[in-house]
């Protein structure tokens, strides 16, 4: 039975979250001596008052939470903020169409990155902030942050984490779940401040510097400029930003070992780090190749681009630097691969995780062997840990989903009068939260908004189902779900 109480109660302990951060921005754009202070002070009024009301409801809440009610919160969580997150742009006139508006939040919180905002650089310095902290808070997870910093959930911890991580391969770093989550965004916010200072250092202003560093470490890709990174005309920051969006792809777990234990042999045994680096490196150096010989590109200028884009994609990251799709179409398919399946569980990165890639193609390997020995007992193993069987079912369930999910969504577009392969790039940029699309209409260096509202709704859909890995948006969606038993 649904605990609806408990489920108020814990909304508006992160709806009290937002107004903190939205007021952080309104602060900023008193400081910077931006006047139109209703741009955040209305969102900031409406924040607290949601909040109140929703710790109103839940007032007389009983101290349990069973695992429906840490669906329904994730769930709707993602909602509320993304409604609440939308108003500074709506009430500063920034993004005046509710569907766009809609979408450019969700794109931030949900760490996709493509924008339906034609101008970035028109925009207020608050604003800007705004959109690089719905990444930084979208990114390690908005109820993940909570458990962090207010650990006393309902007795929840557990549910809520399983909610919101569906998808993620965290190792439990200590029995209690609100410490590790500790751990874990202490981490994150390490690497955040180190990732800024990186920028500064090589040359961006203090503000870019630390809105790029909320970008890079959630693999978001908002930038403060239209131009994105091509804007600073710099190979060395290109490099960097190369450099610290590989971090970001990696399982949290272990940089946690990595940086705090120091074991670097146990951290180089895990088979889907491996694979992640054995996929950038054929992707970015077959790009290379392609770039150089086929489409002429001086040796080090392809090697940089190829680096650079492969990342941004595998991470899903979603920075540019220019048009690849003036690139030999191979690379197209290239890249388009790589950001389907994204980096590694446990980190920021969206896609379909190489955890899975690797779980399938073990699962193949073990179907033929069992073919040839139908006696033998021939377990799978993923870096010491077996595959069961109803992990096997889950990843024959969730590629069944996403495979009809993106269907639909590629037919419906198709539908709405756009062409095949611009549905497809929209479709995949979306559900694996990319940001960057293969299509000739809506290009990797294009805003959204010339798409009608349907399309855009349907875009921020597919962004919130990727973000959530697909089950814990759609279980609240089922009939099942809401009957008592």
């Amino acid at each position: 039975m649904l605990n609806l109480p408990i489920v108020y109660k814990a909304l508006g302990t992160l709806v009290y979250l937002e107004a903190l951060m939205l007021a952080l921005c309104l602060g900023v754009g008193l400081a910077f001596g931006e006047t139109e202070w209703a741009t955040f002070g209305i969102p900031v009024v409406v924040a607290v008052a949601a909040g109140f009301l929703f710790r109103f409801m839940g007032r007389n809440a009983e101290n349990r939470m069973g695992r429906r009610d840490g669906f329904l919160i994730v769930s709707v969580t993602w909602v509320v903020f993304t409604l609440i997150g939308m108003l500074p742009l709506l009430v500063g006139g920034h993004q005046p169409r509710l569907s766009a508006a809609f979408f450019e939040i969700m794109s931030g919180f949900s760490t996709t990155g493509a924008t339906a905002i034609d101008d970035i650089d028109a925009l207020p310095r608050s604003v800007l902030l705004w959109r690089s902290l719905t990444h930084w808070l979208g990114g390690m997870g908005i109820v993940f942050f909570t458990i962090a910093i207010l650990p006393n959930m309902g007795g929840g911890e557990t549910k809520l984490f399983a909610a919101e991580a569906t998808g993620l391969k965290i190792g439990k770093l200590h029995p209690r779940i609100s410490t590790t989550a500790r751990w874990i965004w202490s981490i994150y916010l390490i690497l955040t401040l180190g990732f800024s200072a990186g920028y500064y250092l090589c040359g961006m202003g203090w503000f870019d510097a630390v809105n790029h560093g909320l970008s890079t470490i959630a693999t978001g890709g908002f930038s403060t400029h239209t131009a994105s990174i091509a804007y600073f005309g710099s190979d060395l920051i290109e490099w960097i930003a190369t450099a610290f969006m590989f971090l970001a792809g990696i399982n949290y777990t272990l940089l946690y070992v990595f940086l705090i234990k120091g074991r670097l042999t146990f951290v180089w045994r895990d088979e889907e780090l491996r694979l992640y680096i054995l996929l950038l490196l054929a992707t970015a150096l077959g790009s290379t190749a392609i770039l150089h010989y086929a489409d002429g590109l001086a040796f080090t200028d392809a090697l940089r681009s190829s680096f650079f884009n492969t990342l941004s994609l595998q991470t899903t990251t979603g920075f540019t630097d220019e048009d690849f799709m003036t690139w030999h179409p191979t690379v197209w398919l290239l890249l388009t691969f790589v950001g389907m399946f994204g980096a590694c569980a446990g980190s920021t990165s969206g896609g379909l995780k190489l955890v899975r890639l690797l779980m399938l193609a073990k699962l193949v390997r073990a179907e033929f062997r069992q073919l040839l020995h139908p006696h033998a007992v021939l377990p799978t193993r993923i870096s010491g840990t077996t595959v069961t069987a109803q992990m096997g079912r889950t990843l024959m369930v969730f590629f069944a989903v996403y495979l009809f999910l993106i269907f639909v969504s590629i037919l419906a577009m198709v539908g709405m009068g756009h062409s095949l392969l611009d549905s497809f790039g929209l479709a995949i940029s979306s559900f694996s939260n990319i940001g960057p699309t293969v299509g000739h209409e809506i290009g990797p260096l294009a805003s959204w908004s010339s798409l009608s509202d349907g399309c855009l709704w349907l875009n921020s859909f597919l962004m919130l189902a990727g973000r959530l890995e697909i089950f814990s948006l759609l279980l609240p969606l089922t009939p099942a779900f809401w009957r008592d038993e």
